[in-house]
């Protein structure tokens, strides 16, 4: 009698199936020294007042909400960008001042846009607009002009969120 050589598919199928079989082994169990301190599942934030809890990693929480806002914080201009800035504050406060009232978003938006001034943004919120836009030399203009009475305008670099109009609740 001949020798019969193995089917390729039977030694193929034997492969696949030692090794699933060797992937399923328990690995060694290994035993680590006990601290005597939980390990934190939580942040807690500290109050001064209370004991910290076992469980919690601690943070300062009144830091935390301080960080939560810098989105609002404007970056810092050069001395000089102030001054040039401030080139365009009075045209700026002359063109909202000539809107008719009640005012609305678009009217303080093509007063701005007439003196050059980009990016202009607006929130109506029915005593007035709050308005914000970039000068070309950098920097902005950002105010409120009311329903009634004059307009208010501030100069400052832009907000860390990119703008010049800082939105309110955001």
């Amino acid at each position: 009698m001949g020798k019969t050589k193995p089917n390729r598919t039977a030694v193929a199928i034997a492969a696949v199936v030692l090794a699933a079989l060797a992937g399923c082994a328990e690995a060694p169990a290994t035993t680590t020294p006990s601290s005597g301190s939980p390990t934190p599942t939580a942040a807690c934030p500290t109050t001064g007042t209370e004991p910290q809890q076992a469980n919690c990693s601690a943070y300062d929480g009144d830091a935390a909400m301080a960080q939560n806002e810098m989105y609002r914080q404007r970056r810092k201009l050069t001395p000089e960008m102030l001054t040039q800035l401030n080139q365009h504050v009075e045209p700026a406060r002359k063109a909202l001042a000539a809107v008719p009232r009640p005012v609305t978003g678009d009217d303080v938006e093509a007063p701005l846009t007439s003196i050059d001034m980009m990016d202009i943004r607006t929130d109506d919120g029915g005593k007035g607009v709050r308005f914000g836009g970039a000068v070309r030399n950098g920097g902005c203009i950002y105010g409120f002009v009311p329903n009634d009475g004059e307009p208010e305008l501030a100069t400052g670099g832009p907000i860390m969120d990119g703008g010049c109009l800082e939105m309110i609740g955001h």
